[in-house]
């Protein structure tokens, strides 16, 4: 069956970092992210997206009190990314919709709303999205934990890549910044509470590491067929070329410290692709779990490696969210030619590894997204910066 090639021509986000790429790249160049202590817990540090308002970017939208807040952030980030690749509507009645989210924690059963079961659904998201944008075609909802948005990615590629759609939308959204969110991570010991400052939570491959810092944010892509992208003049920010995914079968939360299935999904991922010059944007939890174990998988891909970027660092942990959003960012960075440091990495707990650990002029041949969650859920993209010799 004959496979056709899949790039990206447009993204959208509701980040702590901003929400345009001017302002991404003033954030970067700060000396750290937009970190805050937790107002129910001063120890807990959180990075929010400051003044959201989903009224902002769709107009009234009857059906967001059906939303979670990570789910309207996705919303959002969808409505902008078709904007960002200029599809017609035309160009948004066979397309396709992959969604990684996660579970609404503030649902509750009630009076006050006659539909309350719609909060619990997985799909309402999508189906919020498909009537905002008037979308026809495939879709699916994917909760694998902080896996969920870059296995969405992955998915929506294999389908433009068959030739079942032409464009697609895929991406997601999460917040865990509300009480029972904070609640559940502190019981899971996965949060840093060794830090003097909130902006020092998060140290992603320090030897002093202790845990993550609890982001937010929407961040959705537009995938399409190469032909139809250039038929219709898209601008073309990368082409996504791997996308694999495995599981542990170890531990419902911690990672298997031998991350022998995390690197099977690694190098499938990689199979058959010439990329000598990796840019790793890495899951980068700064547990101390999650980090001894991505550190072996990125030793085992070798000397193609040539940096390791972790952009929890400056937006902390978006759960679901994460793969696409850092994606962007690794986009973005990559469009600019800039890559920060990962922040406050000061003794690197695998020290032959290529870490960022100052800003650095970079342009890498291709982008290698790792994702991994809880249930032991593994999921990278392999995705290559636009240029037109490839």
């Amino acid at each position: 069956m004959s496979s056709c090639r899949v790039v990206l021509t447009g993204c959208g986000f509701e980040l702590p970092v901003g929400r345009t790429e001017a302002e991404v790249h003033a954030a970067l160049r700060q000396a750290h992210g937009p970190f805050v202590s937790a107002s129910e817990d001063a120890c807990i540090a959180v990075c929010p997206v400051p003044g959201f308002d989903l009224k902002q970017v769709t107009g009234r939208l009857k059906n967001a009190r059906y939303l979670s807040r990570g789910q309207q952030l996705a919303v959002a980030a969808a409505k902008r990314a078709v904007e960002n690749a200029g599809l017609h509507a035309a160009d948004m009645q066979q397309a396709g919709i992959f969604l990684g989210l996660g579970p609404n924690l503030e649902a509750s059963p009630g009076t006050a709303k006659a539909l309350w079961l719609l909060d619990y659904l997985p799909n309402t998201a999508v189906a919020v999205i498909a009537e905002l944008l008037d979308l026809h075609g495939e879709n699916l909802t994917i909760m694998t934990a902080c896996a969920a948005s870059t296995q969405a990615i992955g998915q929506a590629m294999h389908a433009v890549a068959r030739g079942d759609l032409k464009v697609a939308l895929a991406g997601g959204g999460d917040s865990r910044l509300s009480g029972p969110g904070l609640a559940a991570y502190a019981q899971a010991g996965v949060l840093s509470r060794t830090h003097t400052r909130p902006e020092q939570a998060c140290r992603p491959f320090d030897v002093q590491r202790s845990g993550f810092a609890i982001g937010e944010g929407g961040a959705v892509l537009v995938l399409e067929n190469l032909d139809h992208a250039r038929a219709r003049g898209a601008t073309i920010l990368g082409e996504v070329v791997g996308a694999a995914s495995s599981l542990d079968g170890a531990s419902l939360t911690g990672p298997d410290p031998t991350g022998r299935a995390a690197s099977r999904a690694v190098q499938a991922c990689l199979h058959g692709l010439q990329a000598q010059h990796i840019c790793v944007l890495a899951h980068g939890t700064g547990t101390a779990l999650n980090d001894a174990m991505e550190s072996l998988v990125i030793q085992r891909i070798g000397e193609q490696v040539a940096a390791v970027a972790a952009f929890k660092s400056w937006i902390g942990h978006l759960a679901a969210a994460c793969g696409a959003a850092e994606l962007i960012l690794g986009l973005l960075c990559a469009r600019n030619g800039l890559f920060p440091p990962i922040a406050h990495l000061e003794q690197p707990c695998a020290p032959g590894l290529p870490f960022l650990q100052r800003p650095t002029i970079l342009h890498p041949d291709m982008l290698l997204v790792h994702s991994f969650g809880f249930g032991g859920q593994n999921a990278c993209l392999g995705v290559r910066p636009w240029s037109e010799k490839h």
